[in-house]
């Protein structure tokens, strides 16, 4: 027994449409949280602790004062060695004159005004402001120590802006799912209803609810490709387009694990979602009784 074909084209043309609305939808917000979470992480690469040392430290308390910092369980590894970095108030005086073509010698004669500074690698752990203050207040303490500075304004808002984008688009995101899946289950249940005749009939003459399924199930997996697939390609089209106005970002968009992990968003997020759809919806129809069929 086959099934009716009665089920017009633009039903299927729509469900089509819809996946791929929702899958482009999908790769734009997917590839926000991809940029925001590697800027945020590109921040907070950068945020770190400086920590200034009185001019009066002899060399072998300088050497003593930076292997207590190595030991410190917040300071953050680098290629298996204490993230940290020792610059001289000479050094830091002539990347100043480089930077602000000033020297200080025109006003100050030959006096550095620099201090000898250490540059703290923090652990994530750690990267949250009641942590922060915590280590400055600990360097705080020490009598070599000169002044402790850190990124306080990233921390307090910049890093709060980051996740408020996140969980708006999350949101933005939930909202989209549940509106495409009404518009979705809808269509499918319109192309189910023009053979509930047939249904009932193939269930009276003994069929299994998984065969009468069968059909409808493989009728949303190829839609959902198609149109997870569809969405996937326009949306690798808009990022193209961009990438070409701005180029920094080509990168980040069209690195192949960035590629591979957009694919399976969009392709298959959309196909198991129009399967799970069929698969609710035409369950609900199994379930009535054939007198109640009009």
């Amino acid at each position: 027994m086959k099934y009716s074909k009665s089920s017009p084209q633009s039903t299927q043309l729509t469900l089509v449409i819809s996946m791929a609305s929702l899958a482009f939808i999908l790769a734009i917000f997917f590839q926000l949280f991809v940029s925001v979470k590697s800027w945020g992480d590109e921040i907070k690469s950068q945020m770190k602790v400086y920590v200034y040392l009185t001019d009066s430290l002899e060399t072998a308390d300088l050497a003593s004062t930076i292997t207590y910092f190595k030991t410190r369980p917040y300071v953050s590894k680098k290629e298996l060695k204490p993230d940290l970095e020792f610059k001289s108030k000479s050094q830091i005086a002539s990347e100043f004159l480089k930077s602000s073509q000033e020297d200080y010698k025109t006003l100050l004669g030959e006096e550095n005004p620099f201090k000898n500074c250490l540059i703290l690698g923090i652990k994530e752990d750690y990267k949250n402001e009641a942590s922060f203050k915590q280590i400055v207040a600990e360097i705080q303490t020490r009598p070599e120590v000169y002044e402790v500075t850190y990124p306080n304004t990233f921390i307090g808002t910049l890093l709060g802006k980051i996740k408020a984008v996140g969980y708006v688009g999350l949101i933005m995101i939930i909202l989209l799912v549940l509106f495409v899946y009404v518009q979705l289950a809808n269509n499918i249940r319109l192309h189910i209803h023009g053979n509930r005749v047939l249904i009932k009939t193939m269930q009276l003459l003994g069929s299994t609810n998984g065969f009468i399924q069968k059909p409808y199930l493989l009728n949303s997996l190829l839609v959902g490709f198609i149109g997870g697939l569809i969405g996937y390609i326009l949306a690798d089209g808009a990022f193209y387009y961009f990438s070409t106005s701005i180029p920094e970002i080509s990168s980040l968009f069209f690195e192949i694990n960035n590629q591979v992990q957009l694919v399976f968003v969009c392709v298959g997020f959309c196909t198991l979602f129009s399967l799970i759809a069929s698969f609710f919806a035409i369950s609900k129809y199994l379930k009535i009784q054939h007198t109640n069929l009009f």
